[in-house]
């Protein structure tokens, strides 16, 4: 008697399930680098937020340090030490408009998370190498928005800002003293461009990125990270560590 044995092909249904397990696999890491890039990116932010507030701390504690009192110039030359007007040497070079930090002057790291400098403002009547009193005016601050051309201000009275770039590094300078390219332009990046344009208003709100809304007529590319010294908190910490009367 023969046995006749019948074998079934497996071949066609191991190519499926192999695509299968392809596309799975394929599923699982484009979400874990997904995830993973969000994480690198919201570390990021919290450094760099981390790292503003120690810069606050900087800028207070020069400004203890000196006699009399002041926030220090920007640094327009790129070496990391305040510049002083050549021809009015008791004023900055960079007279209130935004340059670069000064790190090397207040000892401090150079770069954000992006590599990029931290960029600074700061009021005439703050830097000002005769030194600034608890009766020196509101003359000359700086305004924080919460949008380009916004009628209510986050603040109306500040002395100084500090800001990082953030990802898209638009209008900053690396830290190979590289000229980072300004924004695209238009209404959906009027917010980042109020940072750049070289007067002594600024915005700060939370982050938002290209999407559907790029091409609208709101703002909505923003990913600058913004503090400020406020004039009166500055005052009274110079009165606390009893180096204003």
């Amino acid at each position: 008697m023969s046995l006749k044995h019948t074998y079934r092909s497996q071949s066609g249904f191991s190519l499926i399930e192999l695509a299968i397990v392809l596309v799975i696999i394929g599923m699982l890491v484009g979400s874990i680098l997904g995830t993973l890039a969000a994480r690198i990116e919201n570390t990021r932010i919290s450094e760099t937020k981390d790292a503003l507030d120690e810069i606050k701390l900087a800028l207070y504690g020069f400004a203890v340090s000196k006699t009399p009192v002041r926030l220090p110039c920007p640094d327009i030359s790129n070496d990391g030490v305040e510049d002083f007007d050549p021809l009015s040497p008791t004023q900055c070079a960079s007279l209130e408009v935004a340059a670069n930090l000064p790190w090397a002057t207040l000892g401090i790291e150079r770069g954000d998370a992006w590599a990029s400098t931290y960029s600074y403002w700061v009021a005439d009547l703050y830097s000002k190498t005769t030194g600034f009193a608890l009766t020196t005016d509101a003359t000359g601050v700086a305004q924080i928005l919460d949008t380009a051309g916004s009628a209510t201000a986050l603040s109306n009275n500040v002395a100084a800002v500090i800001f990082s770039h953030g990802k898209n590094q638009y209008g900053s300078i690396g830290l190979d003293n590289a000229l980072r390219s300004a924004s695209p332009g238009g209404a959906a990046y009027a917010d980042e461009d109020e940072n750049t344009d070289g007067d002594s208003r600024f915005v700060s709100r939370p982050v938002t990125t290209v999407g559907s809304l790029a091409e609208s007529t709101i703002p909505v590319v923003y990913d600058d990270i913004v503090e400020w010294v406020s004039e009166y908190e500055l005052k009274g910490i110079m009165v606390k560590a009893k180096v204003l009367p």
